[in-house]
C-alpha cells in the first residue's frame, strides 16, 4: 500500500514539473485554457531556452574536445535572436495585456542572457 501512494505521489510531481517546463505554470494538467498567443509564447520560451542549452553545450564541448565550436555556438545565437525578433512582431500584434507581459519577462530573460554570454 505503501508503495502505490509512494508511486501515486512521484507520478503527481513528474506531470506538475512537465507541465512546469512546459506551461510556465505550476498544474496537474495541462491548461486548455491558454490563449494561442499563450502557447505560441511558451513554445518561444522553450525555444529559446533549448538555443542557450545548445550554445553551453557548444563552450563545454569546445572546452574538453579543444575543437572550434564556433558554428555550434553562432547557430544557438541566431536561434535567439529569431526567438527575440518573433517576440517583438508578436508584442506589437497582441492586445491581450497579460500576453504582452509575458512577452516583456521573456524579452528581458534574453537580453540578461545575451548580456552575460557577450
Amino acid at each position: 500500500m505503501k508503495n502505490l501512494i509512494t508511486i501515486a505521489v512521484v507520478v503527481a510531481i513528474a506531470l506538475v514539473a512537465f507541465n512546469y517546463f512546459q506551461t510556465g505554470e505550476f498544474k496537474l494538467m495541462p491548461g486548455s485554457s491558454m490563449s494561442d498567443e499563450s502557447r505560441e509564447v511558451n513554445r518561444l520560451r522553450g525555444d529559446f531556452r533549448h538555443a542557450a542549452q545548445q550554445y553551453r553545450q557548444a563552450g563545454r564541448s569546445a572546452g574538453v574536445s579543444g575543437l572550434d565550436n564556433l558554428p555550434d555556438a553562432e547557430i544557438a545565437l541566431k536561434a535567439i535572436d529569431g526567438v527575440e525578433r518573433d517576440l517583438k512582431n508578436m508584442r506589437r500584434k497582441t492586445e491581450d495585456p497579460e500576453v504582452k507581459k509575458e512577452i516583456d519577462e521573456l524579452l528581458e530573460e534574453i537580453a540578461k542572457y545575451k548580456h552575460t554570454v557577450s
